[in-house]
């Protein structure tokens, strides 16, 4: 189930791109992906598992309105914001559009409320989510991406190729933020909380057996991961004969799945593309619901229904602008997310836990707004002596 609801949208299209654009320095670029793409999110989900599993717990050393505020933050952006929405946006590009004549704005509008609504049917009954998700859609999920992975190393469609941009001088540090885009570490803090209440919902209640068991999902969702991201950049590395020119992931898996199988490619993506958005988009919105109902008098299925609502509308209207609008917030929240988790490691040796928590999180955050301040366009020239300032990594 965790691996399921890490792999979505953004988990499939981030890597083509990048294999194909790193090209000759794709095992640089890919280390540098891992490194944030699994191992920042298996790293974290094992400190919500040793913190207790609960953001209470996770942040119990700062002021409860500074934690609340950070989660909220981080909520509506892999929430009804941005990340949900992507899901139902991608599925729709990547798996209808194809078989479409004529795609239009209506189409996308019925497809989106079909998608949401279908999400939604299995976000409602919580306790189910490790029945539906783990026994059925993973499988069929992992199942086809075996498939496809089989596929591209027998019959690669072309040779490494030159790489590209930043890639050519800096393929590492340009790796590794573009693991940010997956919003992964981001998802583990509050699906490692989502687990931890399945657990409960399987009788589980003693804290050990939940940290254990909660470590040994990271390990199977991350080793998981890496297998589908490793599959995905040696076929965007080799796809310069099938997909030169494309100016994204979908794209380049488009044309290389087509490649590969022919004139039924489209339908072997189509059934990746759709279960892999499909529980993310489900486990997204139930994280955000279970977590928005702890803070107000609404229940969890009326959050259900109002993020459903506001996913299926937001894939719809306004998402290149919020997609603008996301990523320096992602450059201004993921130091404060890393900080975090490394104080949680770390909070034993602490010899005063609360201010230590309040002074690292808030420079992490003074000096992520830097980055976030650059990538928005202002000059902040000023402080380019700051250590990996110009890789955009000064947080």
């Amino acid at each position: 189930m965790l691996f399921a609801f890490f792999l979505g949208a953004g988990n499939i299209i981030f890597p083509p791109l990048a294999g194909q654009l790193a090209g000759e320095n794709v095992l640089p670029a890919m280390t540098g992906f891992l490194l944030t793409a699994v191992g920042l999110p298996l790293v974290t989900i094992i400190a919500v598992a040793v913190a207790g599993g609960t953001w209470g717990h996770l942040t119990k050393d700062l002021p409860v309105k500074v934690a609340t505020l950070i989660a909220v933050l981080i909520f509506v952006i892999i929430g009804p914001a941005f990340a949900s929405p992507r899901t139902g946006l991608v599925a729709y590009e990547m798996a209808i559009r194809p078989f479409l004549v004529d795609a239009d704005q209506l189409q996308l509008t019925l497809f989106s409320i079909l998608f949401f609504a279908v999400a939604m049917f299995f976000a409602w009954s919580q306790g189910k989510l490790i029945d539906v998700i783990g026994k059925f859609l993973t499988p069929a999920l992992f199942l086809a991406l075996i498939v496809l992975a089989i596929a591209v190393v027998v019959n690669p469609q072309g040779e490494l190729m030159a790489a590209q941009g930043d890639y050519l001088t800096q393929p590492l540090t340009t790796g590794f933020l573009e693991g940010y885009n997956t919003m992964d570490t981001f998802g583990s803090l509050m699906f490692g909380m989502l687990i931890i209440d399945a657990l409960r919902g399987k009788g589980i209640t003693e804290q050990k057996a939940k940290t254990k068991y909660l470590i040994c999902a990271a390990f199977i969702a991350a080793a998981g991961l890496a297998f589908v991201y490793i599959s995905l950049f040696y076929l965007g590395s080799t796809s310069a004969t099938v997909a030169a020119g494309a100016d994204n992931g979908g794209a380049v898996l488009s044309a290389y799945v087509q490649a590969l199988f022919g004139a039924n490619g489209q339908l072997v993506l189509s059934i990746i593309v759709l279960l892999a958005c499909l529980t993310t988009a489900i486990g997204l919105i139930s994280a955000c619901s279970d977590y928005f109902a702890s803070l107000t008098s609404l229940s969890y299925k009326q959050w259900v229904v109002i993020n459903g609502i506001a996913c299926a509308v937001v894939a719809n209207v306004g998402l290149s602008q919020l997609i603008t609008l996301s990523v320096p917030v992602l450059f201004a929240l993921y130091p404060v997310a890393i900080a975090l988790v490394v104080l949680t490691f770390i909070r034993s040796k602490l010899p005063n836990p609360r201010v230590a928590y309040r002074s690292v999180i808030l420079v992490s955050l003074l000096f992520a707004l830097i980055d976030a301040l650059k990538v928005v366009g202002v000059n902040m020239s000023a402080f380019e002596a700051l250590p990996l300032f110009e890789y955009g990594m000064g947080g």
